[in-house]
Order: structure tokens, then sequence, then C-alpha cells
């Protein structure tokens, strides 16, 4: 079963592979659940296959597996190139100190105004995650398994 879990995603980061799984987890269990409930209502007593290797299957057979894994790479590279983005303003920013902080009289001003560009990174960077945990969830919501 492992092999099977971890050929639904193959990022080129831990972090990507991460949001794969997670998406696909949440896609198969909840399919799991309706299979269950399905058989349960059938009230067959053959030997059944659990419910979660079937939903797994069914996802990896489907085309919303290949779906997920292009729409979390798209979402994770969205959130990493502003993350860079970023980071690279504020490491351009902490090493050419801009004239008007020069011209400040006292050390205090200048940290106030180092913690205020430094408060506005960390912002956008909070504002690019929240982007991308909404996408993940819109990519989740949006390739639900069909019932069948």
């Amino acid at each position: 079963m492992q092999s099977r879990l971890s050929s639904v995603a193959f990022g080129s980061s831990p972090f990507e592979n991460i949001l794969q799984l997670s998406s696909a987890a949440v896609i198969v269990f909840e399919h799991s659940f309706y299979i269950f409930d399905k058989s349960r209502h059938l009230q067959d007593q053959q030997k059944s296959v659990p419910s979660f290797h079937v939903a797994l299957e069914q996802y990896i057979a489907s085309p919303h597996a290949a779906a997920v894994r292009e729409a979390v790479r798209a979402a994770v590279q969205v959130y990493e190139e502003a993350v860079t983005t970023a980071i690279h303003a504020y490491e351009e920013a902490m090493r050419t100190s801009p004239a008007w902080k020069r011209k400040l009289p006292f050390g205090r001003f200048n940290r106030k105004a180092t913690d205020a560009f430094e408060r506005s990174q960390q912002e956008k960077k909070s504002q690019a995650k929240e982007v991308l945990i909404k996408m993940i969830l819109e990519i989740t919501l949006n390739h639900r398994l069909p019932r069948s």
C-alpha cells in the first residue's frame, strides 16, 4: 500500500510531495467513506476489500490524480515565487540601506523602520501561505471522485 500511496505524489520538493499526498488523502478518504456507506447498505455478506483500498485504486486510475498533481505543482510554484520575491526584497533592503534610513538621528528610529519593513515582508509571506492553503483546498474539493 505504501508504494501505491507514494505513486500519488512525486513533486520536485518534499513540501510539494506533502501537499500532493494531503490532497490525495482527503479525496481518497472522502470517497472511501462513501464506498463504505454504500457497501454497508447493500448488506452483502461477501468478503469485501476495505473501502480505502478500493477508493485509492479508483483515485489512482482516475484523471483526478494527474490533475491534482499538476494543480498542486502550480500552486506550490506560485507560493515559492512569492516567498522568494519577499526574501530577495528583504535581503536587498538589508544590504543597501536606504538613504532616508541613514539620515535618521537615533538608532531607535532606524530600528523601528527596519522592524516595520520586516513586518511587511512577514505579512507578504503570510499572505502567500494563505493563498496557497486556499488553492490547495479548492484543488481538493474540485477533484473529488464521482459517486457511482
